[in-house]
């Protein structure tokens, strides 16, 4: 029987190629546990909503720092891009929740349209800031504004 040497160059480079694929697929698994009730469901809405204000309100300050001409370009783009994935994350993670009932049907369809354009202005300012035009970055602090209100009072009206 021969003992097995070092593995070959060819044999490393695959394991580290599948342990890389294995990182990033577990990476973007988001595990939700199923809302049974109504009041599951609304506390998984009012904790997206959250996550969902928490990235408007940051690519608020970002759009206003454009604004003042008070920025660099690069950290622009990371700090919006990095709201805009926060926000989109958020939506897609409670998008894969079944509503319950019809009572979260309801529900759910008061939320998505403010994540739709809280992501929407994001990545509106997400693809200015790349494009170092500041000038439009600062455009978009209205609507992020707008969507920052209207999270801010589903947040409150559902127990926050």
């Amino acid at each position: 029987m021969t003992e097995p040497g070092p593995p070959s160059a060819a044999r490393r480079a695959l394991l580290v190629l599948t342990a890389a694929l294995a990182a990033t697929l577990a990476a973007c698994v988001q595990p939700v546990g199923p809302a049974r009730t109504f009041d599951s469901y609304e506390h998984k809405a009012k904790h997206t909503a959250e996550t969902a204000l928490s990235a408007v309100q940051t690519g608020r300050l970002g759009a206003q720092s454009a604004r003042r001409d008070d920025t660099f370009a690069p950290y622009l783009a990371v700090l919006v891009s990095d709201a805009e994935n926060t926000a989109s994350g958020a939506q897609t993670t409670f998008d894969s929740v079944q509503p319950p009932n019809h009572k979260s049907d309801n529900l759910r369809d008061d939320l998505d349209p403010l994540l739709t354009r809280a992501v929407d202005a994001l990545s509106q300012a997400r693809i200015a800031a790349r494009r170092a035009d500041f000038d439009e970055v600062a455009k978009q602090e209205p609507k992020l504004t707008k969507s920052a209100r209207e999270l801010d009072r589903f947040v409150k009206a559902h127990g926050g």
